[in-house]
């Protein structure tokens, strides 16, 4: 709309535009003027042709002036609300999840005891990795009846721990009962609680693409 209304201010189309106008109006005149020697049917289509004529050519003139005030006129900015002043109210704010106990701080951690037994393994001390179980898993251990794919860890590594978790990530390389392995590191999971105001493995769980199973029974310093 602004672009038509300063069109239409434009001394271009407005002398252009009564130029034309003026133009056609003196040469109809003319034509109809009885002086002219013309039948009645010429002077018609003679009429004709300059009301077409003057009316394409004030067109032409018309959209000339609109086309050249669009290409000068600057693009028109829309106002932009600073990010900063914009907070979003689609959804209510999720209420924060209940914190989870502390773990019970002792010495040493779980992130210490998980080290100890991978140290133990890889310096062939099975007396203090044995100590790194629970008692349970202990006496279970020290059994006369030996279960058939029992593991025996000849490798250590740490994967994963942290002394803020009851769990953590070791890798281990296993022999059968022969004495047998291919020769990979393969993660565990292993599970520690508190035994005695200490820290203790209870859980030792192989850890595969779809979930860790639990093979504590089956692996042994």
């Amino acid at each position: 709309m602004n672009i038509i209304l300063e069109s239409l201010r434009d001394p271009i189309w407005q002398v252009g535009g009564g130029i034309l106008a003026l133009a056609t109006l003196v040469l109809l005149l003319a034509l109809r003027s009885p002086e002219v020697g013309v039948s009645v049917y010429r002077k018609r289509l003679g009429t004709r042709f300059l009301l077409g004529v003057g009316l394409t050519l004030f067109l032409l003139l018309s959209g000339g002036v609109v086309l050249f005030h669009r290409a000068n006129t600057p693009p028109t900015r829309v106002s932009e609300t600073p990010l900063s002043a914009w907070t979003p109210s689609l959804f209510p704010k999720p209420s924060p999840s209940p914190t989870p106990s502390p773990l019970p701080t002792l010495t040493p951690s779980t992130a210490q005891v998980l080290t100890a037994f991978c140290d133990a393994i890889n310096r062939k001390d099975a007396n203090t990795a044995w100590k790194q179980l629970s008692v349970t898993l202990q006496q279970e251990r020290t059994g006369h009846v030996i279960p058939p794919g029992r593991m025996t860890i000849v490798h250590c590594s740490v994967s994963d721990i942290s002394d803020r978790s009851v769990s953590g990530m070791l890798l281990l390389r296993t022999v059968d009962l022969h004495g047998s392995g291919d020769g990979y590191d393969r993660p565990f999971l292993f599970t520690l609680h508190v035994e005695d105001g200490a820290w203790k493995i209870a859980q030792i769980a192989r850890c595969l693409s779809d979930g860790c199973l639990d093979e504590t029974p089956l692996i042994v310093p």
